[in-house]
């Protein structure tokens, strides 16, 4: 890997050439206690000066160079020798300002003045408002953005250091100000200059990894965009950042943005094979992948349209689990692909495989959806989506109700799966992707005697709602089941306790079987609002909703009696059907 790195003060940084942040990098940022540190460790430091850290960086033109790493620090001492010299010249010593310009400006060889220090895609606040203008200047232009603030902020900042210590110090001003400025002048750093972008990435990486996972996603989308001609409008850029917000955006669970990068790159097949690729380790895998085209930027370009679909795709999961209806996935389905009769058969399944609130299948989820919603070469049929989703409920619901943790059995299988379904271009090629699951799923099944444990433990209070979609799951299942239900398929349901919660608390053993399985009924909304407040009074009325299989409870809201026994009777027969409804067997 081509590169050097040497002791520079920032001086000999700044006159090496002129640094340019890439578009990719993250604004700047930096907030008081940021700036303070800084300040007070340049104020403290010995002869020689202050450390601050590595600068990291690769060649984009003559005395040009990209920071991959350093942009914050370079910036803000870029700022405080603007204010360094407006302190300068509120003394009167025009020499000394004049002096300090060359580490704000220079000009080429063209004549032309160019900034020290600039972005790829001009903001122009820092440049014309900080860099260039007079201190009236600056105050008159209002910052707009969050980097404009952050600037400004550290401009203000940094001058009222500079005039606080003129103002304190025993020295005469002049004196006073030569001592501040040489303290940011002598600072040092290990300058590092990479061969070219990848080297210079790498050894960012490398610098910066001490033990702990990097932020792949940010490491990822340099690689990406950067990869990517800019537009005008930024526009890959803005997609980038859109699939963020929606990935952020998403309540069905807490996935981070670094997480949903491992589970969308586990949901592709470009990978060599079908291991499972480490969250450490997708930067590299996606570079590698880049690098194997003759046009990184179409792939990188193919990388981005995928990672917005899958976005979407995750956004939607919220809907889903509220209401599986079908009808919020006409705001991202391809309008040739839109059917809402089919979307609603795809959300009842997908709902079932979200119920158990697991980010394990997420990424055979990502994949089979992508290849019916944005298929790249022959969409999955739907029977066999629907099969696949099926099957993964039945292994991920017994699985989480029987608590089992996370394993690299598991994960795998669902990584093989989300390969084989990404890579298939035929009909058999799904057929066999979804045959070889379900060979892995029976293995993998939690036996009877842990799933019926798993859903004794079950409960579900108002107060305690964390069980909600699962039991509300079983209930629906087994009624379907059962079949013959009474219950309206146009309303959406509530679960009822049979034997009121009342004043009760939920925090006394006493009362836990209240919210066990046994207990909870399924009911139309509006019915559910007008029962009477006691089990007796609302007997009648339960019954009209009870199926017929229900026998247990046909039989006690007919005497209207009802108690612990009876409930914990009723969950014994509830488990025996569950067990029918989710078979270890596919």
């Amino acid at each position: 890997m081509d590169f050097d790195a040497t002791q520079r003060s920032i001086a000999e940084v700044i006159r090496t050439g002129d640094h340019i942040i890439p578009r990719y990098q993250r604004d700047y940022a930096w907030e008081e206690e940021n700036i303070q540190d800084l300040w007070n460790d340049l104020k403290a430091a010995p002869a020689g000066g202050h450390f601050l850290g590595n600068m990291v960086v690769h060649s984009s033109g003559p005395q040009q160079w990209d920071l991959v790493d350093g942009q914050q620090r370079l910036t803000t001492i870029l700022i405080a020798i603007v204010a360094i010299k407006n302190a300068y010249e509120s003394i009167g010593e025009h020499g000394r300002s004049q002096g300090l310009n060359e580490y704000i400006q220079q000009r080429d060889l063209s004549g032309e003045t160019t900034f020290r220090l600039r972005y790829r895609n001009e903001a122009g606040f820092l440049q014309l408002r900080i860099l260039s203008s007079p201190d009236e200047q600056v105050v008159k232009k209002k910052p707009e953005s969050n980097a404009e603030r952050a600037q400004f902020s550290a401009f203000t900042l940094l001058s009222d250091l500079v005039n606080a210590e003129m103002r304190d110090s025993p020295h005469s001003p002049a004196q006073t100000i030569d001592y501040i400025r040489d303290r940011f002048l002598q600072a040092n750093v290990v300058y590092v200059r990479g061969g070219d972008k990848n080297s210079a990435f790498r050894i960012f990486e490398t610098l910066n990894d001490r033990g702990r996972s990097l932020r792949q996603i940010d490491l990822v989308k340099n690689q990406v965009i950067s990869a990517i001609e800019a537009t005008p409008g930024r526009d890959e850029e803005l997609v980038w950042t859109t699939c963020v917000n929606l990935v952020e955006s998403t309540g069905w669970s807490k996935v981070s943005t670094e997480d949903f990068l491992g589970y969308f790159w586990n949901s592709t097949s470009q990978q060599p094979d079908d291991e499972i690729i480490a969250v450490t380790r997708i930067r590299r895998s996606v570079d590698h992948h880049l690098q194997s085209f003759d046009d990184e930027e179409g792939a990188a370009r193919e990388f981005l349209r995928r990672f917005h679909q899958t976005a979407e795709i995750f956004n939607e999961f919220d809907d889903c689990l509220a209401s599986p209806n079908g009808k919020h996935w006409e705001r991202i389905v391809p309008p040739d692909r839109w059917r809402k009769d089919v979307f609603e058969e795809i959300d009842s399944a997908l709902y079932g495989c979200l119920v158990p609130g697991s980010n394990l299948p997420l990424n055979i989820l990502f994949a089979l959806l992508r290849s019916y919603i944005h298929p790249r070469h022959k969409s999955i049929a739907k029977k066999i989506l629907l099969d696949f989703l099926r099957s993964i409920e039945a292994l991920q619901f017994r699985w989480s109700i029987s608590k089992r943790p996370s394993t690299s059995t598991i994960r795998r299988a669902y990584r093989r799966a989300a390969y084989a379904v990404d890579a298939a271009s035929s009909a058999s090629e799904y057929t066999r992707a979804l045959e070889a699951f379900k060979a892995d799923a029976v293995r993998l099944m939690p036996t009877d005697v842990q799933f019926k444990d798993g859903l004794r433990g079950l409960t579900y209070f108002a107060q305690k709602p964390a069980d909600v979609h699962r039991v509300r799951r079983t209930l629906e299942k087994i009624e379907e089941f059962w079949g013959h239900s009474k219950l309206p398929r146009n309303q959406d349901m509530t679960l009822e306790h049979i034997e009121p919660q009342g004043g009760r608390s939920v925090n006394s053993r006493q009362n836990f079987w209240l919210g066990k399985l046994g207990n909870l009924m399924l009911l139309p909304g509006k019915t559910n609002s007008a029962l009477p407040p006691n089990f007796y009074d609302k007997a009648p009325e339960l019954l009209n909703w009870t199926n017929r299989q229900d026998a247990i409870l046909q039989r006690q809201l007919r005497t209207r009696t009802w108690d612990n026994v009876a409930a914990n009777e009723r969950m014994e027969e509830l488990l025996e059907i569950a067990l029918k409804v989710w078979p270890r067997t596919l």
